[in-house]
């Protein structure tokens, strides 16, 4: 399965959505009425567009980390939750069941997403950890909502708890752009610090830009030209 191609036309879907969903609010701004129907168009366009959002993240995750599983797993929980959320628009589907079910699946839907994105930048190895400790902590957050979802809680100190590990997962999320950055500018400083510009003296002779004088001496080996340089 080319999961690339599958990211690729998931992201043309997604434009199109937005274009549609622009075109549908100007239209209803100025419009006389804003009926019903214009009502679950608009929540059509927008259900779609943030479930291809989803979609995209997770075929991003296969084609980058070769995670099929995983990356499938989050795949098909977003088609599901789009699907029961246009039923629900478009059948009228409700229910206590249905509320805390499409609740649950739009919870983890959004945590398959985020979690997918971050692992997606390639940091160093000593940091890695962070991006395993953050998808533990989405996962851990995504379950205290769908279990407060479904049992109906209401203790405060749960909710407390549950928002530390909000409070958490926002800290990891902005340090993983972060060290990714930090990754870049150290390769950019190893880079200069291995170029060596030399200025020409005479023929054998080179000065370097502090000063420093070198004896360049050309060596043929194998058929290949190398440099050999001296202080």
């Amino acid at each position: 399965m080319d999961f690339e191609r599958i990211r690729k036309l998931l992201l043309k879907f997604f434009i199109g959505f937005l274009v549609l969903t622009a075109v549908i609010a100007i239209v209803v701004v100025f419009s006389n009425e804003f009926g019903e129907l214009q009502q679950r168009i608009l929540a059509t366009t927008f259900t779609i567009s943030i479930g291809s959002i989803c979609a995209m993240s997770c075929a991003a995750f296969i084609e980058r980390k070769k995670m099929m599983v995983v990356g499938l797993s989050g795949l098909i929980t977003s088609a599901i939750t789009v699907v029961l959320l246009l039923l629900v628009i478009w059948a009228s589907l409700i229910g206590d069941t249905w509320v805390k079910l499409i609740g649950s699946l739009i919870t983890a839907s959004f945590a398959f997403a985020h979690s997918f994105l971050l692992a997606l930048p390639e940091l160093e190895k000593r940091h890695k950890w962070v991006q395993a400790v953050t998808a533990l902590s989405i996962c851990i957050l995504a379950l205290q909502i769908i279990f407060a979802i479904w049992l109906e809680l209401e203790n405060v100190t749960y909710f407390r708890i549950m928002a530390a590990v909000g409070i958490l997962v926002g800290l990891e999320t902005l340090t993983i752009p972060i060290l990714m950055k930090l990754k870049t500018d150290e390769n950019d400083k190893s880079d200069q610090a291995e170029r060596l510009e030399l200025f020409r003296i005479d023929e054998q002779k080179y000065r370097d830009s502090a000063g420093k004088v070198y004896r360049v001496r050309e060596i043929e080996s194998g058929g290949n030209t190398e440099e050999n340089v001296s202080g």
